[in-house]
C-alpha cells in the first residue's frame, strides 16, 4: 500500500472541511427559512400557547372598542322627559290596539273596490257617454 502523501492528506482535510461547511450552511439555511416563515411561526405559537393568544385578542378587542367608539352626543333640550296627558296616552293606546283591525278593513275594502272595477269593465257595465246617433 502506498503511503499517504502530504498532498493527499491535505486534500482529504479540505474535503472534510468543505463537507462540514456545506452541512453548516444547509442547517443555517433551514433555520433562516423557518425564522422568516411567519405563518408557520404563528401556527406554532397558537398551538403552543392558545390561552395567551385568546387573552391578547380579547385585550386588543377591548382596547379597540374603547378607542374607536363614538362619543355620545347630548340631545338638544331633551334633558326633560316629555309628559303627555292621560287622554293623549289613552288615544295612542287605542290606536295601537286598533291598527291591525284597521289594516284588515282597509285591505278588504280595497280588494272589493278593485274587484268591482274589474267586473264592471269585463261585463260592459260602463256605458259609452257619447250619444247614440241612431
Amino acid at each position: 500500500m502506498a503511503k499517504p502523501t502530504q498532498k493527499s492528506l491535505k486534500l482529504a482535510q479540505l474535503i472534510r472541511q468543505a463537507e462540514a461547511a456545506r452541512l453548516e450552511l444547509g442547517l443555517a439555511h433551514l433555520e433562516l427559512r423557518r425564522k422568516l416563515d411567519i405563518p408557520l411561526r404563528i401556527r406554532d405559537s397558537l398551538k403552543s400557547s392558545p390561552l395567551k393568544w385568546l387573552g391578547g385578542s380579547l385585550g386588543v378587542g377591548f382596547l379597540g372598542s374603547l378607542i374607536f367608539r363614538s362619543k355620545r352626543r347630548q340631545p338638544k333640550q331633551e334633558s326633560e322627559k316629555k309628559h303627555r296627558g292621560w287622554f293623549t296616552g289613552l288615544l295612542l293606546l287605542l290606536f295601537t290596539l286598533a291598527k291591525p283591525t284597521l289594516k284588515i278593513y282597509a285591505t278588504k275594502f280595497l280588494k272589493d273596490y278593485l274587484q268591482d272595477q274589474l267586473r264592471g269593465r269585463s261585463s260592459g257595465r260602463f256605458k259609452n257617454h257619447e250619444p247614440n246617433p241612431y
